[in-house]
């Protein structure tokens, strides 16, 4: 059996730990920061809430950071589940516990090859899309929303060890193999540069800003610009959850009420239901800014615009959004509804 570590215990961290623990796989949680977390593990174990509301529980082996180097060794699949900021400190605490022939993957938002690489070597590393996630909304206790994953390796091989890691990450949602992995790595960064910043401007989160339909307006001009990088870096998409780039186009021009009902679909409540709570501690962008924690947005908006400058491709709207960002961050302004009247007065 592969011993794996999970590092980080955050939404994703947590979820994929404890359901690859319930599947009987041999996993150590690694918490890089907030140390109740890391004693509630240990004294009453993880819970999982499904995206049905049942609750599951299960005892897990846990370690803090500073714990790890000095007591694990032998991994041979780890899980980054760090924030994209946090990726070079955690990752280079953990390299000596690494088994020879380990493979390291990110489930991260943002683009985090670039830093893993250098680190633990290209060889080691297999690149993992996730579009699972949830909130963790309190020590040990993690809300899923459901979500797949995509493996491959970097050069587009699918390898017997990439078919391996689909099947463990299957415990944990439904995880397929491609060829072509880095387009998948896109079109998870379209989906978080706009719809996570936006969400936390407009002071409503992910996933309850997909319900705020003048707020896709912005959207499409987020994503105009993203797939406009994307295919200046060889990545071109047809399509992103599931409008195509003439579609993106159109919105970003003004409202479009039927690719505005595709956009809220995915998490729209049922008929005859109304809309779930909003609880702006199960967004963690919003969660961060209350709190006061540095944000991930330079690994994700940050990196898109890095990009672009780098391809001679505009990302003005991108711009715009790091800008109102730094204002909150800044304390110059407070996340609402005026805000995202912000963006789409100047965007």
């Amino acid at each position: 059996m592969k011993k794996i570590a999970v590092l980080g215990v955050g939404a994703i961290g947590a979820l994929v730990g404890g359901r690859l623990t319930m599947g009987g796989q041999d996993v150590t949680l690694i918490c890089t920061s907030w140390r109740a977390n890391l004693e509630w593990l240990r004294s009453d174990g993880l819970t999982i809430a499904g995206p049905d509301g049942v609750e599951e529980t299960t005892p897990v082996k846990a370690l803090f950071l500073d714990e790890a180097a000095g007591s694990l060794r032998g991994v041979d699949i780890l899980l980054a589940a760090t924030k994209s900021n946090d990726t070079e400190r955690c990752l280079s605490a953990v390299v000596p516990c690494l088994a020879d022939g380990a493979m390291v993957v990110s489930l991260q938002n943002g683009m985090n090859e670039d830093v893993i690489v250098p680190l633990v070597g290209e060889a080691a590393v297999v690149a993992c899309v996730s579009y699972a996630g949830g909130g963790l909304l309190r020590p040990g206790y993690v809300r899923a929303h459901g979500g797949r994953f995509v493996v491959g390796e970097l050069d587009g091989r699918i390898t017997p060890r990439v078919q391996e890691l689909a099947a463990i990450l299957s415990l944990a949602a439904p995880a397929e193999c491609s060829a072509d992995v880095m387009a998948q790595r896109w079109d998870k960064l379209a989906q978080v540069t706009m719809t996570v910043p936006v969400g936390a401007i407009a002071g409503v989160g992910f996933p309850a800003i997909l319900q705020v339909e003048k707020a896709h307006v912005v959207f499409g001009r987020l994503m105009c610009e993203t797939l406009s990088v994307a295919a200046a870096a060889g990545h071109p998409l047809d399509e992103v959850i599931g409008l195509t780039a003439a579609d993106w186009a159109s919105l970003a021009r003004g409202p479009e009420p039927a690719l505005s009902r595709i956009i809220s679909a995915p998490f729209a409540p049922r008929p005859g239901m109304p809309a779930p709570a909003f609880d702006p501690d199960e967004a963690p962008l919003l969660k961060d800014l209350k709190l006061g924690l540095p944000l991930e947005i330079d690994h994700t908006n940050g990196y898109l615009i890095r990009k672009g400058r780098e391809l001679g491709v505009p990302t003005p709207t991108h711009e715009l959004v790091m800008r109102v960002l730094g204002r909150i961050v800044a304390g110059d302004a407070v996340p609402g509804m005026d805000l995202l009247d912000l963006l789409l007065a100047k965007a």
